[in-house]
């Protein structure tokens, strides 16, 4: 019986430890992780900044994964009460405010993927769509961005 408990023990704690990163990487990540708010853009390992001004400037936010809807990241993608937007950091314009709406330029720094701003949540919409290893001002979703997505072609 000891045994037989040990095994299933195990065996729960192994399963927690397969699923725990599934369910909650993407939120987690992009709220929580250092990357995200680098200080310095170019060495972080997360492939998307999104900036508040054009050409770059302003404040600026790194994204590792995907984002649903910029104005409620949430983390584990359960309700938590209330939302829970990205914001950008980083000093100058836009420091703190919330990306949803607000950004005006985008640098993908992936070798492979296109980095497609959405104008509307849950990746729909009008889109700007930013090459692999470039960096593009935003014109369709200028300040009119709700989520963001990794696509191939």
């Amino acid at each position: 019986m000891k045994r037989k408990f040990a095994v299933v023990a195990a065996t729960v704690v192994v399963m927690g430890a397969f699923m725990t990163p599934a369910a909650h990487a993407n939120g987690y990540e992009n709220q929580m992780s250092p990357e995200a708010c680098e200080k310095s853009q170019a060495t972080s390992t997360f492939k998307y900044a999104i900036y508040y001004n054009s050409d770059y400037g302003g404040a600026y936010r790194n994204v590792g994964y995907s984002v649903w809807d910029f104005a409620d990241e949430r983390i584990g993608g359960a309700p938590q009460g209330g939302t829970q937007p990205l914001k950008f950091c980083h000093g100058g314009s836009g420091n703190l405010q919330g990306i949803k709406n607000n950004g005006a330029s985008v640098k993908n720094k992936h070798s492979t993927y296109y980095a497609v701003t959405y104008f509307n949540s849950g990746y729909k919409g009008s889109a700007d769509w930013s090459s692999p290893r470039s960096q593009t001002n935003l014109s369709v979703t200028k300040n009119e961005n709700a989520s963001f997505a990794w696509q191939t072609l």
